[in-house]
């Protein structure tokens, strides 16, 4: 065995491709990525011949693969969106994982294909141009449609004829052309599941509602995975960023022959296990944390007592908020600190903790923060998620916990909180805004980048967080919305 996995990641951003390399140390895997330059930049394609090229030259000497399809096929996640690529010249691109399964029938092939998203909002960086025109009505006549078929509601219908009667017909002809392209390229690769080509796959859905075109493809594509009988190897739910991590996860433990961890999820405010739906998903939060762990191929244990690791989820017994959008909780709420008290017996006792910071979308929460941060030692938190979405966070954390050695490659699992700290609980929670607040949303600047990084370090020497050393942050895709961290890890 080489204890290397191929994977082929959705873009360069550092979450979904550098720091994977991270989460392979935990388990003293290498992971193998592509060079940053054949991989796409926002509305720029990937370099899909290059990257073939390179997927096949580097099979032999990998005992596994995690593929992005729609890096394989479209050229990134954003492509797949705003491509007019047809869809046989698309499917060819698929000869490359079947040209690996012939040549190297043992070594399994994990995939993923994101279902097309449907952004409410007119905003077009990372949609079809017409987007900032017509993009609120397309999320409109989409939602009121779907709603109307599940439903038979007449308002629904009204609703939607409405908002489509607003859109002009080729931009709606184009709209749909594209989405029909789409679901039948997830058909063709469940066909490849079937066919023996993919050993496993997941079709995340990105940033959805409760109705919409993508939740009517989705129940059909569920219909067709049950009809095959292959629910145990094709996965359908809410994510897209944190997929690479889940598979990863999975394919490293199928390899090893290691036994899924058992997870036990501690609730603050245990009600919103149920009730609450996180903002960008349309399930709740309790189901996307069940979801998250059987992608990594760990699993929920039933009571504490039984539990390997602990996953602390923190929500505020309220909608999420949302820092990107700077939009605030409604309510306050009261921290119970008699959760926090059980937290710390059971680590005492041994159980390591990891925390899921979920009161908000897109960063973490101050107050639950600095509360985790007084009352748990750093350096033995098993892992810290508040990025994004709900499910990219469970996502990130849920393979951690089931790839991590439990007393090895602690450098490597500290790099990962490293990370997570510095993005989630000051940058998207905290700096971002006040980046924002001087130039908006234009590109930052190289005196941006500068200030970002003398913050960060202030920020971390404030927290008592010495054993970062910051040593690197940029904007990878140039923009204010996410940034990249780099550091070092040192012992007293």
């Amino acid at each position: 065995m080489h204890k290397k996995v191929l994977v082929l990641p959705v873009d360069a951003r550092p979450v979904v491709c550098s720091q994977l390399k991270y989460l392979g140390a935990l388990a003293g895997w290498d992971v193998i990525l592509p060079p940053v330059k054949f991989l796409g930049f926002i509305r720029e394609i990937a370099d899909r011949d290059a990257l073939r090229e390179w997927v096949l030259g580097n099979a032999p000497n990998v005992d596994g693969f995690v593929l992005s399809l729609d890096t394989l096929m479209y050229g990134g996640l954003i492509a797949s969106r705003i491509s007019g690529e047809d869809m046989q010249s698309l499917s060819d691109r698929l000869a490359c994982s079947r040209e690996i399964k012939s040549e190297f029938p043992k070594k399994p092939i994990y995939g993923s294909l994101t279902t097309m998203r449907i952004s409410n909002s007119n905003i077009n960086e990372e949609e079809k141009e017409y987007w900032d025109k017509y993009g609120e009505r397309i999320w409109e006549w989409s939602f009121y449609a779907d709603k109307y078929k599940v439903h038979g509601d007449e308002l629904d219908n009204r609703r939607s004829r409405d908002a489509q009667n607003k859109i002009p017909e080729t931009i709606r002809t184009d709209y749909l052309q594209t989405r029909y392209r789409n679901f039948e390229i997830a058909k063709t690769i469940i066909n490849g599941v079937v066919d023996g080509i993919f050993d496993r796959l997941i079709l995340p859905q990105d940033d959805n509602a409760q109705y919409g075109f993508n939740i009517s493809e989705t129940r059909r594509l569920k219909a067709l995975i049950k009809k095959h009988g292959l629910a145990e190897k094709i996965l359908v739910y809410s994510g897209a960023d944190e997929v690479a991590w889940t598979l990863l996860s999975h394919l490293i433990s199928k390899l090893e022959d290691r036994a899924s961890r058992k997870v036990y999820l501690s609730w603050h405010f245990p009600e919103d296990a149920k009730s609450l739906v996180p903002r960008y998903e349309n399930q709740p939060i309790g189901v996307a944390a069940r979801n998250q762990l059987l992608a990594a191929g760990a699993q929920v244990a039933q009571s504490v007592d039984q539990a390997d690791v602990i996953l602390a989820i923190h929500t505020a017994r309220q909608r999420q908020g949302d820092w990107a959008l700077q939009i605030p909780l409604q309510s306050r709420y009261q921290l119970r600190k008699e959760w926090i008290t059980g937290l710390r017996r059971r680590e005492s006792e041994g159980t390591p903790i990891a925390f899921a910071d979920l009161a908000y979308a897109n960063g973490g929460d101050p107050k639950f923060f600095d509360l985790m941060l007084d009352q748990f030692e750093p350096r033995k938190i098993a892992g810290y998620g508040a990025w994004n979405t709900a499910s990219n966070s469970l996502g990130t954390l849920a393979a951690q916990i089931q790839i991590r050695s439990v007393s090895d490659f602690q450098i490597p699992q500290l790099q990962l909180l490293a990370f997570r700290l510095l993005d989630d609980a000051f940058y998207q929670a905290k700096y971002r805004q006040v980046i924002r607040d001087k130039i908006g949303l234009s590109p930052p600047r190289e005196t941006d980048r500068i200030e970002l990084e003398q913050a960060a370090q202030q920020w971390l020497t404030g927290k008592s967080l010495s054993f970062i050393r910051l040593r690197e942050v940029v904007f990878p895709w140039a923009r204010t919305f996410e940034a990249g961290f780099s550091s070092d890890i040192s012992f007293p």
